[in-house]
């Protein structure tokens, strides 16, 4: 959410809404500061140049935006590689 351009209070007020806890916007940053390093080198990854088998799916999830409940897909492809193994290959909003 955050490298989507969430404000650490939009992305605090958001797991309340959805989630039912409330978490500080301090704890947001620390939880995001550790994660986009390896969220980076994930994205940053080589990937094989064949996949045989190719899985394209979405999560459809309702999100509030400035009082407003808006539809959202996170878009999901899963490949299947040479070798058989499953790799999922990108997550996209």
């Amino acid at each position: 959410m955050y490298p989507k351009g969430m404000t650490t209070t939009q992305i605090s007020g958001m797991v309340e809404d959805i989630y039912g806890f409330e978490i500080s916007e301090g704890m947001v940053s620390d939880i995001t500061d550790k994660l986009l390093p390896q969220i980076e080198e994930w994205q940053n990854r080589p990937l094989f140049d064949v996949y045989p088998i190719v899985f394209i799916d979405a999560i459809h999830f309702s999100v509030r935006d400035d009082g407003i409940i808006r539809k959202l897909a996170a878009y999901i492809v899963l490949g299947i590689n040479e070798d058989g193994h499953k790799e999922v290959m990108t997550i996209e909003a």
